[in-house]
């Protein structure tokens, strides 16, 4: 797994507790948008740490596109 910043776990920790999400769950999710973000390229002005928690919000808000195998 790749590393987390210290801001995006944090954020990550504030999401799973508001969520009901387990941190584990989302910490997998954040470093599978990492991934995604290095491996398909991404929109243009988008870091990757933007482009993971992007993936995160998605996933809580329920998204079925991505990480269904986590729900």
């Amino acid at each position: 797994m790749a590393k987390i910043p210290a801001g995006a776990l944090k954020s990550l920790q504030e999401k799973a507790k508001s969520s009901g999400i387990s941190l584990g769950t989302l910490k997998k999710v954040y470093a599978r948008g990492q991934a995604a973000y290095m491996s398909s390229g991404s929109r243009p002005n988008v870091s990757m740490a933007q482009w993971a928690m992007g993936r995160v919000n998605s996933f809580i808000k329920g998204s079925k596109k991505h990480d269904t195998d986590l729900r």
